[in-house]
């Protein structure tokens, strides 16, 4: 019994044995496999530029021999070979090792972009040839630019409008692009939109201008913040492209200001400068430029120190009008003597412009120009021109030159009006004629008199005798 058992167990261990060793021999007589896989560096090949595409061969299950490769270019005007691509010997590999080979290229200028093909055929012994196709992706990395932001300053607390202008630098469209815009201290926010925007196309070799609507927050300081811009698109290889930039934007350290008339006479014109803006202004100076409607006597500038957001100061400065011009014409001659009558030619109802022949334009140009230099937060020395209205000043004490002959008067508050000396001077003729007519009306009353005296004298004698 136990030598049956014996015999039995001996016969399945034989039977199992043979069985593994059949197995073993088979796995040696079949054909070895062989694993290809290629890599292109770059990954995107650009327009003038060089590359290569990686062959990795892999043996399993067994050993490949007599191994060649040889490599061939669907399209060759686009990629372009470079270096040994024909036949090259890779002779044996073993079960499980693996062998790399390059093989170079190079893609013109001119190249469109787009897929483009590279055929391998591999050869060895015992085996049947492998052909397999590498892909090259050709395509511009500056396809898209951001080309210019503007404006480059933003006011602190004031909405502004920066235009994007964004480049299609290649020979065909370009759609769906998402444009993302961002500050990564989040004080620089979007006004009425998001910050991502998509634009549906830019036509080959154009542009695009994107504006954003966008606030600096209260709370910032002036200085220069980053904006990071990106923009995604998909190119024609059906890779998505995002190309990131960052854009320096400037908080601007300046400031604004209101020029207002405070008061005027006819030696001074007071001015209240006050600082509207957000920001300080320092070494703040004054001036009255020289323009041709008003000129200033003494000093053109004052100096008002440091303004503070909100804060404001006075500044006087002694000024002329120069805008009116006067003419005057001379009186008809006629006999003095005869003041009791009317001079020839004279007629006294045309008033006071019978006697002249003026043009006196008062403040045609009552806009006075008052510059103010000042220094902003970033040490730059800024300069704004405000305009005031000086109409309201002429009841106020501004001067006015005129290029007159005679004696000129005033208005009130010290406007000269040459037609105002001669109403004054017909006046005065006036006065003088009626004088001159009262006096000869009580000369002949009075002698009247004394004769009239005479000859009651000498009745009365005459009685008496």
């Amino acid at each position: 019994m136990r030598k049956t058992l014996f015999l039995v167990l001996m016969l399945v261990s034989s039977v199992l044995l043979i069985s593994n060793m059949i197995y073993i021999v088979d796995a040696q007589e079949e054909d070895a496999g062989l694993q290809v896989t290629f890599t292109t560096n770059p990954t995107v090949v650009a327009p003038g530029t060089k590359g290569y595409i990686e062959a990795n061969l892999k043996s399993i299950g067994g050993t490949s021999s007599n191994i060649e490769i040889s490599a061939t270019s669907l399209s060759s005007k686009v990629v372009v070979r470079y270096g040994a691509w024909d036949d090259l010997d890779i002779g044996d590999l073993a079960s499980g090792a693996s062998y790399s080979v390059l093989f170079q290229f190079s893609v013109p200028s001119t190249a469109a972009p787009g897929l483009y093909l590279v055929r391998f055929e591999i050869e060895r012994s015992g085996g049947n040839d492998i052909l397999q196709n590498a892909v090259v992706k050709v395509e511009d990395s500056t396809i898209l630019d951001l080309v210019s932001v503007a404006p480059t300053s933003v006011n602190i607390g004031e909405a502004t409008t920066l235009i994007f202008n964004i480049t299609n630098n290649r020979g065909s469209d370009i759609y769906n692009i998402l444009f993302n815009w961002e500050d990564p201290n989040d004080l620089i926010l979007p006004i009425g939109s998001d910050n991502r925007i998509t634009i549906s196309s830019i036509a080959a070799e154009n542009y695009t201008e994107l504006p954003i609507v966008v606030m600096a927050s209260s709370g910032i300081s002036p200085g220069v913040y980053p904006l990071i811009i990106t923009m995604e698109y998909y190119d024609q290889t059906g890779t998505e492209q995002t190309i990131t930039s960052t854009v320096g934007l400037q908080i601007s350290g300046g400031t604004t200001f209101d020029v207002i008339l405070q008061t005027s006479t006819s030696t001074s014109t007071t001015f209240a400068v006050v600082n509207t803006g957000a920001n300080t202004a320092s070494s703040v100076v004054v001036s009255i430029p020289q323009q041709p409607n008003y000129s200033t006597s003494g000093t053109s500038s004052s100096s008002l120190g440091n303004l503070e957001a909100g804060d404001y100061t006075l500044a006087s400065f002694q000024i002329t009008s120069t805008s009116s011009n006067m003419t005057t014409t001379q009186l008809p001659s006629f006999d003095r003597s005869a003041m009791g009558n009317t001079p020839p030619d004279m007629n006294f109802s045309g008033g006071r412009n019978m006697f002249t022949n003026q043009s006196f334009s008062a403040m045609t140009g009552n806009q006075l120009i008052v510059q103010i230099a000042y220094t902003d937060l970033f040490g730059v020395r800024q300069t704004v021109q405000k305009q005031v209205d000086l109409s309201s000043g002429s009841a106020s004490g501004f001067t006015t030159r005129t290029g007159t002959q005679g004696t000129s008067g005033l208005f009130p508050g010290g406007f000269s009006d040459q037609s105002q000396s001669s109403g004054s001077n017909n006046s005065l003729m006036y006065v003088a004629i009626g004088v001159a007519g009262i006096i000869i009306i009580v000369a002949v009353i009075q002698l009247g008199r004394k004769k009239k005296l005479g000859r009651f004298s000498k009745l009365f004698k005459g009685r008496k005798e």
